[in-house]
């Protein structure tokens, strides 16, 4: 979710600051999950065919967390934290650049963000500092969770359906219950804040790891499904929906609260088109490739559109 904080600027300096650094986060993360697609093959673990249950477990997991940051002492969170970013970055660059070197990496970043949330926060530097920390774990742990999932067996029409469950989430706990704004204003400068952004000034700006993470599954899903033009049309679709048109809301329909935050849910308009998206894209190349016939293809080569006329293709038996 792109939200700015603490933001004694105008609204006008704040959107377009938040926009940039929005957009900045969805392309590093995107591109280099597509990147990351072409170049690397993760072994797929052995879970059998991607199903809506798994979807659900995702969605669960998802709504879950902020709870769990809520309930859990801050020095247990921290260390939930430690293992999840270890865990994914290991599992996706282990392979490319060898355990050792991944894991000195992992705790050296890790490291220098807890010692700069104790030592440094209350300037500018320190802030900024912070954040470069944050961005370097939470873009490469997206992209290797985003390839993880869909290098797995997740599906275009996976990634469609999760995201409409998961924009009723996020405007729910965004503008009903307020859920988000208080743990923004909790978590925020703590060590190991799943967030991408950076400080300007005294306001803070950034997006949250899940948005980034869904993201990235689309893009990445509409290549393997149906190719380079595919991909194409889902990155213009997520820089509009998910990186112009969340930050500039605020410019219309006023955001700010009680706090001087600005926070937008900003699946409510990227879900829809996403979903959109998708359905021409099914309508138009009919059924997508599995990972297996991506992998004997082409690779970024699209299949031929289905005729209006024509049957659908029975769907595979397993991915």
């Amino acid at each position: 979710m792109p939200g700015a904080h603490d933001m004694p600027v105008s609204l006008l300096q704040a959107s377009l600051t938040l926009c940039v650094v929005t957009v900045v986060g969805v392309v590093v993360v995107c591109g280099g999950a597509l990147l990351y697609f072409r170049r690397v093959r993760q072994d797929r673990p052995a879970i059998g065919t991607f199903n809506g249950r798994d979807i659900v477990i995702l969605l669960v997991l998802l709504i879950g967390l902020p709870f769990l940051y809520a309930a859990l002492p801050r020095w247990a969170l921290t260390c939930f934290l430690v293992l999840t970013f270890a865990a994914a970055l290991s599992i996706g660059y282990s392979k490319v650049f060898g355990a050792g070197p991944v894991w000195l990496a992992t705790g050296l970043v890790v490291g220098a963000n807890l010692w700069t949330s104790q030592a440094l926060m209350g300037t500018t530097v320190g802030w900024q500092m912070w954040w470069a920390e944050l961005d370097i774990l939470v873009a490469f742990g997206a992209i290797a969770v985003a390839n993880l999932y869909v290098q797995g067996g997740m599906r275009l029409q996976h990634v469609a359906w999760f995201g409409l469950a998961l924009a009723i989430y996020d405007v729910s706990s965004t503008l009903i219950i307020n859920v988000t704004a208080q743990l923004v204003e909790e978590f925020i400068g703590s060590p190991l804040d799943p967030t991408f952004g950076m400080r300007f000034g005294v306001s803070n700006y950034g997006i949250g790891i899940g948005d980034l993470l869904f993201y990235a599954l689309f893009v990445v899903a509409s290549y393997k499904a149906y190719g380079r033009v595919a991909a194409r049309l889902a990155f213009v679709v997520m820089i509009a929906f998910g990186g112009l048109a969340p930050t500039l809301f605020p410019l219309v329909y006023d955001l700010v609260d009680f706090r001087n935050d600005v926070l937008v849910p900003s699946q409510l308009f990227f879900a829809p088109a996403a979903f959109l998206c998708y359905l021409w894209m099914k309508r138009h190349y009919g059924r997508e490739r599995t990972m297996a016939e991506y992998r004997a293809s082409a690779g970024g080569a699209a299949p031929a559109p289905v005729p209006a006329q024509a049957a659908p293709a029975p769907e595979p038996a397993s991915v």
